[in-house]
């Protein structure tokens, strides 16, 4: 009877010790294939069986790889967020958070945001010790000479720079703030919507296509979603930098001075859109335009030499550092309505300017526009106009900058 004779292979132990790595790396390749398999939204019970016979009996790796570039779910394979939860906004067809609690609330202002101490120091210029409380659904203006501090501030609120001393408090979560800064880029090979689409990708990737063009439309870019960037004017990109921000539904947004290459009706439209912002998010950006800050801002800080020198309601600012007056034009004589209006406590100067008109300076803005109006009616006189005079947010920074103290409300 022939000898059968038996082969054995032995491998080297060193070799043995380099494929165990190996074959690790491939195991834990088809779990982590399976896992992301099951976790998909969009596959049929079907698609996920065929795919996962793939994955397991296809040559390692070569099924999990076409698993990965083909038949991966792409940007859905996360569980969905819950539509809402305490603290996030539900989504409204206009791409606005709303919020069904405490946050609709006017008389509710618990700080979104609040710093102690916050220092950056350059080397004698920067920001000094900046206590900043923007409130909780509020648009919130930084105000200051260039130089003042209003990009390192809102840079360390957005954590894009560390700060050398002081701390950073947040109601929210760091994933519930966007920022636009001053200047954005993009590749110019981009469609505008490739670009939200990509923000879209890493800031809310369980959001559909439906998102991105809710931004898009938001922003003023609806028409233009399949431009490529590099045909876009500063103005048209900054816009898309807004688009961008939006698409992840934040709760704070972080806009540094997002008019500033704008056209006048551009900068128009853009005021309204944040203005609209009020009450759903916590909107905070500078600006050197101190009328627009005037026009949407509930809330202003006012930044010199990186430090802060006031904080608080923009009409309290006028209010502290100007006396409010108005022009007031009578249809006839106007002497009887000043002599009613001059022996009011609230006027603290009434001044006939020609026959008909009267220049009245009131203790407040809220004494005045309360005031003037029913002195009129009580002297059964007929108004032509009643304009403010001299009571604006640019007269109250130069007089605040120039000799102001610090303070904050």
């Amino acid at each position: 009877m022939a000898e059968v004779s038996r082969v054995t292979f032995n491998l080297p132990p060193h070799l043995l010790a380099a494929l165990v790595p190996l074959l690790v790396l491939l195991v834990a390749l088809d779990v982590y294939c399976l896992v992301d398999l099951a976790r998909a939204r969009s596959m049929g019970g079907a698609a996920k069986l065929a795919w996962a016979v793939v994955i397991v009996f296809v040559s390692a790796p070569l099924g999990a790889l076409l698993y990965l570039f083909l038949g991966r779910d792409r940007g859905r394979g996360r569980p969905a967020a819950p539509a809402a939860w305490p603290g996030r906004p539900d989504v409204g067809a206009d791409g606005d958070a709303r919020h069904a609690g405490a946050r609709q609330a006017p008389g509710d202002r618990r700080p979104t945001v609040t710093t102690t101490g916050l220092t950056r120091d350059y080397g004698g210029t920067g920001l000094f010790d900046v206590d900043l409380v923007v409130p909780d659904g509020s648009v919130y203006g930084l105000v200051g000479p260039n130089g003042a501090g209003k990009t390192t501030l809102l840079s360390l609120l957005a954590g894009t720079r560390r700060a050398d001393r002081g701390t950073v408090g947040m109601r929210i979560g760091r994933s519930r703030i966007a920022v636009c800064p001053d200047v954005p880029e993009f590749d110019d090979w981009l469609t505008a919507y490739e670009a939200v689409d990509l923000a879209r990708s890493l800031v809310a990737p369980a959001a559909d296509g439906q998102a991105v063009g809710t931004a898009l439309t938001t922003a003023g870019l609806g028409d233009s979603a399949g431009r490529r960037v590099g045909g876009f004017s500063r103005g048209m990109v900054q816009r898309l930098g807004l688009a961008c921000a939006l698409v992840g539904d934040p709760e704070l947004l972080i806009l540094d001075e997002p008019t500033s290459a704008l056209d006048p009706a551009g900068r128009a439209e853009m005021l309204d859109m944040v203005a609209a912002m009020r009450g759903r998010r916590t909107v905070i950006f500078s600006s050197h335009i101190l009328a627009d800050v005037q026009r949407i801002a509930d809330q202003v800080g006012i930044l010199r030499d990186g430090r802060l020198l006031y904080q608080g309601s923009t009409r309290e600012l006028i209010d502290t550092y100007l006396q409010p007056s108005w022009l007031v034009r009578i249809a006839g004589d106007a002497a009887p309505v000043a002599a009613a209006m001059a022996g009011r406590q609230w006027a603290t100067r009434v001044e006939p300017i020609g026959a008909d008109t009267i220049r009245v300076d009131a203790a407040s803005i809220e004494a005045g526009e309360r005031g003037i109006p029913a002195v009129i009616a009580a002297c059964g006189a007929r108004q032509v106009s009643c304009e403010p005079a001299a009571a604006d947010l640019e007269s109250a920074f130069l007089a605040l900058t120039v000799t102001g103290p610090a303070r904050s409300r």
